[in-house]
């Protein structure tokens, strides 16, 4: 097919997507998503002018309103076709056009026009294409479509534009005026977002400034503040304050990465005090905290993440299989037979108690995991041993024919 059949053809099919679709289910949303996907790579094929390149793919965007209303995108499948593949292949278009107050313009009215809010991404990505003039004049423009809004919305799609725009020309007094017209409360979310702004184009101290309006009672975004708070406390060289924000991380969340965050702070020579303190802390605390059993196996003190779970055992819900399958298999690698077992007898409990035949197949396996661990436990201590519990489970769920019978296949 030549490249101006091909043109007429994308032109057609365009038209015909925009006068709008017959109901698409879900079922069929992925294949639609691989028709409008093809399209775009037929456009990028046969069509080399980046003005007449951008001319198509704005007019596959504005096919967006027309799909989306006639189907079921649950998947997001659709959904990400217009928030990410044709803004690859605008962008590319873009990067070569000349014309570069022709494409603000555009810009313009496909941002103005975006009623599904997925074309962000055309103010997100706007200097790879666009000059800094042309991007504070289409600020500008921004300005004056938010002062004219009617509605909430409206104003703050225009708002959070500008914000972007500013992210990009590193222009932080910009950010903060434009985030404060979107949040005029000076929320905690807004605080942190123009502190970060501000500390990103090489302004540490107001950074500070702004993250101070945050009380540190406030818990809502705790982990974020201190993130970032950590950073300029560096860059401020301030030894103390820094000190007391990577303990502050540390005792929120111990893990590997946390605790070379302080580590880095105080120094390497602390870890193994650290480390021991932390463990103790650990063992004193009554509630069950997963993150800490994971923190204390990856400290090489296996005994006391031991110690931990079994003690805490009541806590212990199998619905969490995420977390506890892992666990379950690295106390088996240890030769920790016990812990292992109360870990898979904890998960089988769950499913079975939960009756849905379809994770029965993970049921079973655990159960013969159990047959294999149970002779090698020396000491049940308090627990039921693995005859006692398995008879147990015969008895309770003597009814779950269907489980049963996959076992003892």
């Amino acid at each position: 097919m030549k490249k101006s059949n091909s043109i007429t053809h994308i032109k057609a099919t365009l038209a015909g997507f925009k006068r709008g679709l017959r109901f698409i289910d879900y079922r069929e949303s992925a294949t639609l998503a691989h028709e409008l996907r093809t399209m775009l790579q037929e456009i990028e094929e046969n069509v080399d002018d980046p003005r007449l390149g951008l001319e198509l793919v704005a007019a596959f965007l504005e096919t967006d309103s027309s799909v989306l209303e006639n189907c079921d995108d649950s998947d997001g499948n659709i959904g990400e076709v217009y928030g990410y593949d044709a803004g690859e292949t605008f962008v590319s278009y873009a990067g070569r056009c000349e014309e570069k107050d022709w494409l603000a313009i555009l810009v313009l009215e496909l941002y103005k026009r975006d009623e599904y809010g997925i074309r962000d991404w055309l103010v997100d990505r706007a200097a790879k294409y666009l000059t800094e003039p042309i991007m504070r004049k289409l600020v500008d423009q921004f300005w004056s479509y938010a002062d004219r809004a009617s509605e909430d919305h409206r104003r703050l799609h225009w708002l959070l534009g500008i914000e972007a725009i500013a992210r990009q020309l590193k222009d932080a007094p910009l950010f903060e005026k434009a985030c404060l017209a979107a949040w005029p409360k000076q929320s905690t979310a807004s605080c942190l977002n123009i502190a970060e702004v501000y500390f990103e184009c090489g302004y540490p101290l107001i950074a500070l400034k702004w993250l101070d309006r945050v009380s540190e009672d406030e818990t809502f975004m705790s982990g974020e503040r201190d993130e970032l708070l950590l950073k300029v406390c560096l860059e401020l060289d301030l030894g103390e304050r820094a000190t007391e924000t990577a303990w502050r991380i540390f005792r929120r969340l111990r893990d590997d990465s946390t605790l070379s965050l302080l580590l880095s702070v105080i120094g390497e020579e602390n870890r193994a005090q650290v480390v021991a303190d932390a463990a103790e802390v650990i063992l004193e605390t009554e509630k069950l905290v997963y993150s800490d059993v994971r923190f204390l196996i990856d400290m090489g003190r296996i005994g006391d993440a031991e110690r931990y779970l079994l003690s805490r055992s009541g806590q212990l819900n199998g619905d969490y299989y995420t977390e506890l399958r892992p666990l379950a298999q690295v106390f088996e690698e240890a030769g920790r037979f016990l812990t292992a077992c109360v870990l898979y007898r904890v998960l089988l409990d769950s499913i079975l108690s939960r009756a849905r035949s379809k994770y029965y197949h993970h049921g079973v396996s655990y159960l013969h995991k159990l047959d294999e661990l149970g002779p090698k436990v020396g000491d049940w201590d308090q627990l039921q041993n693995h005859e006692e519990y398995k008879s147990q489970l015969l008895v309770v769920h003597k009814r779950k024919v269907s489980f049963w019978g996959r076992y003892n296949r």
